[in-house]
């Protein structure tokens, strides 16, 4: 089985939908930047992330990376982001999949009619999550490089459960390890969204 069938399979064709956490019921929402100038916001936010990330692949030595990239029918049409994926690490020579999907959302849009999502999936040392959370959390930061402005979503699959750190204000982590989830929102419940807290609350707070 592909990386692109473990991860259909695993999280139920919802993995790429955005926002995961409203399409993949049963997640959790983290509030990553807080006050302060951009750099500030980018730092607190890797951090925090890293902390939830260092207990999501706790004892893996490989983890699974899959970057979301905008572009034409062909993948060279995307040169300006997969270069500074490249420079991370996060699009390696070899042993990577490609697919490509059209967005439901573009339907009857002329300007989306040759536009496509590309999908660069791949396995890599679990020290890539610095990596990987640098270039997701970069995305909103013009000034803080390498920022390849993609969609980054780590998953580890033998656990079921994944993490899409939309940008520096958040990240989404979801999957049908529900006991695994109710253990990181006990460890993590200061960084869950106050906005979504009720939500997240009803599916894994304690019970009266």
């Amino acid at each position: 089985m592909n990386i692109r069938e473990q991860i259909e399979n695993t999280f139920d064709g919802k993995a790429f939908k955005r926002p995961l956490f409203y399409n993949y019921e049963g997640g959790l929402r983290f509030e990553l930047s807080e006050g302060g100038n951009y750099l500030n916001k980018f730092l607190t936010a890797h951090r925090k992330a890293m902390e939830a990330c260092s207990q999501i692949f706790s004892g893996c030595e490989d983890i699974t990376v899959c970057a979301r990239v905008y572009g034409g029918k062909r993948l060279l049409s995307s040169l300006s982001t997969l270069r500074p994926l490249r420079e991370a690490g996060l699009y390696p020579i070899s042993g990577k999949e490609h697919w490509t999907e059209f967005d439901e959302e573009w339907l009857g849009d002329e300007d989306y009619s040759d536009s496509l999502w590309h999908y660069i999936a791949f396995n890599a040392p679990s020290e890539y999550i610095i990596n990987a959370l640098w270039c997701a959390l970069s995305s909103d930061f013009g000034c803080i490089n390498p920022n390849p402005m993609a969609d980054i979503y780590l998953f580890n699959l033998s656990k079921g459960v994944m993490v899409f750190p939309y940008d520096d204000r958040g990240m989404d982590i979801a999957g049908p390890n529900k006991q695994f989830l109710k253990e990181l929102y006990d460890q993590f419940e200061q960084y869950l969204l106050d906005y979504d807290k009720e939500a997240m609350d009803a599916v894994f707070g304690k019970k009266p």
